[in-house]
């Protein structure tokens, strides 16, 4: 079976130049590098164990099909090869577009509250566009969070992180390894897909997108850190300090 399609450009260590590590964690490290052929910068997403090589290609295949959309970040092709402090182990990346103002979580955790209400309004729409694009493509995004929007270097979002896109049941946790997630995720996730049965479907991301809004509109997160997925499963959204309309 081809992993990879045949239209996505591979990129190798001769492409690249100024290697910085941005982001590193669990799931891998994250590096920007200058592109010498596109004369511009990229990120580079490196995964942490070579079983996740299937996971990436399966990533970069996805964003293939919706790239080119204003709203989606840009994917320019596979990295094949060793990168700094790498070794001389041959690693898989995914080379794409690099934001410079990190993303929505981070404009957050700056502002320590709600961004100006035009920003807000564009935030929403920008990711409303994106999402609508993705389910035209007939792909879903499994995991619509702050932390998955990220902003250029005007504030406009893309859509990113597409490790969980999927149109089967295969991604969805049971509820017992769900309660272990870290990061926020569950708190994003409509109760029914705590249902190990549940068939994820268009309205997974609707519900993901409207908790989104939310805390982009009131500047935090919808459910205390402790908070269990059992409280979050019936829906217990935080109802204190809403933003006046």
């Amino acid at each position: 079976m081809e992993l990879q399609r045949p239209d996505i450009e591979s990129v190798g260590n001769e492409s690249l130049e100024n290697w910085q590590l941005i982001d590193s964690g669990g799931f891998g490290q994250v590096f920007k590098a200058r592109h010498k052929k596109r004369r511009c910068g990229v990120a580079i997403k490196l995964l942490q164990h070579a079983a996740g090589d299937i996971e990436l290609c399966e990533e970069a295949n996805h964003m293939a099909k919706v790239s080119l959309h204003s709203s989606v970040l840009r994917l320019y092709g596979i990295y094949r090869g060793c990168p700094p402090n790498g070794g001389q182990n041959i690693q898989l990346g995914i080379v794409m577009e690099l934001m410079d103002r990190g993303s929505v979580q981070t404009l957050l955790e700056t502002l320590s509250g709600p961004p100006p209400w035009p920003l807000a309004f564009r935030l929403a729409y920008e990711i409303a566009q994106g999402m609508n694009f993705l389910h035209e493509k007939n792909i879903l995004h499994h995991d619509l969070k702050p932390s998955n929007v990220l902003l250029d270097g005007d504030l406009h979002a893309k859509l990113a992180d597409f490790g969980l896109s999927r149109v089967s049941t295969s991604v969805l946790m049971s509820s017992e390894e769900m309660s272990t997630v870290k990061g926020g995720t569950c708190q994003y996730m409509p109760p029914e897909s705590f249902d190990p049965s549940y068939k994820p479907v268009r309205k997974f991301d609707i519900y993901s997108y409207g908790i989104l809004l939310w805390s982009i509109i009131c500047g935090k997160k919808p459910f205390p850190e402790n908070l269990g997925h059992h409280a979050i499963r019936q829906g217990s959204i935080d109802n204190t300090h809403h933003r006046s309309v």
